[in-house]
């Protein structure tokens, strides 16, 4: 597993005070799976030679109509959960096609958001958003490739470009995007469209470097969240000045709110992006 950190620029006005996001990946070193990873099959496992770099995710004979690399149901995992909450803003994967029987060609990579519809031991009304990535997975020889996504966690309805499908009978008739961002219960990544038919083949091939970044608060000076950092957080930073550990307002962290905190606030006054 691995932790790194970005910048992405603010909504800073008189300064600038980038904010901050966060990538994790599950690069499987050491064998870790603390994503809780899987093709779906027994014969899945961690090998620490031939990934992207290092050690890896291999499934050496997968019989399926197509490759559902995926977190388990029901794990803890850092790729599910609340994803607006935790202010998603991409997902992705690294894949690699070493054998198949027949064919891999034409089949785009597809992340799918799977809700359970709050119902985890009940299948049957399943559902999932998703999106139809414009690179196909790959082909034999091809080497490891990299795939990312968009995730618009912010929206309140169904992006451009995302569709829904369910997947029991007793799935939602018409699924709303914000039951499933609020709450994925499993990240799908699926070789194709999954409303195709595919025929069952055999499959040797592995991932590596699951990921998926977060971002901080856009304005952690907007502290009633209004969506404006204005006069009522500039008092409330002020009658809270000196030592303060702890305090929304202490905006820099050091345990006191001073000159420091009082620029990042007046940067970014105005509406919040």
């Amino acid at each position: 597993m691995k932790h790194t950190a970005l910048l992405l620029s603010s909504c800073m006005v008189f300064a600038t005070s980038p904010a901050s996001a966060d990538t994790f990946i599950e690069s499987f070193d050491g064998g870790s799976n603390e994503g809780s990873w899987t093709f779906g099959s027994p014969n899945g496992a961690i090998e620490p030679f031939g990934g992207n770099p290092s050690w890896f995710f291999h499934d050496s004979f997968l019989d399926t109509f197509a490759p559902r690399p995926r977190t388990a149901f029901g794990a803890a995992s850092e790729f599910t959960g609340n994803y607006r909450e935790m202010r998603v803003t991409s997902v992705g994967i690294d894949l690699i096609l070493f054998d198949v029987d027949f064919s891999a060609g034409g089949r785009p990579l597809t992340v799918m958001l799977i809700s359970d519809n709050s119902t985890p031991g009940d299948f049957s009304d399943d559902w999932a958003a998703y999106l139809i990535g414009p690179d196909n997975v790959p082909l034999v020889g091809q080497g490891w490739l990299s795939y990312d996504f968009e995730i618009p966690s912010q929206s309140e309805t169904l992006p451009i470009g995302w569709q829904t499908v369910i997947f029991g009978p007793n799935s939602p008739v018409d699924p709303d995007w914000n039951d499933v961002i609020t709450n994925v219960a499993q990240l799908r990544y699926f070789y194709g469209d999954p409303t195709f038919f595919f025929i069952f083949q055999g499959w040797d091939l592995g991932m590596d470097n699951p990921r998926i970044i977060t971002t901080a608060e856009p304005c952690p000076a907007d502290f009633d969240g209004n969506g404006t950092v204005e006069a009522f957080d500039l008092a409330m930073l002020l009658g809270n000045w000196g030592a303060c550990a702890g305090c929304p307002a202490d905006l820099n962290g050091d345990g006191t709110i001073g000159a420091a905190d009082l620029a990042e606030l007046l940067g970014s006054w105005g509406p919040c992006p």
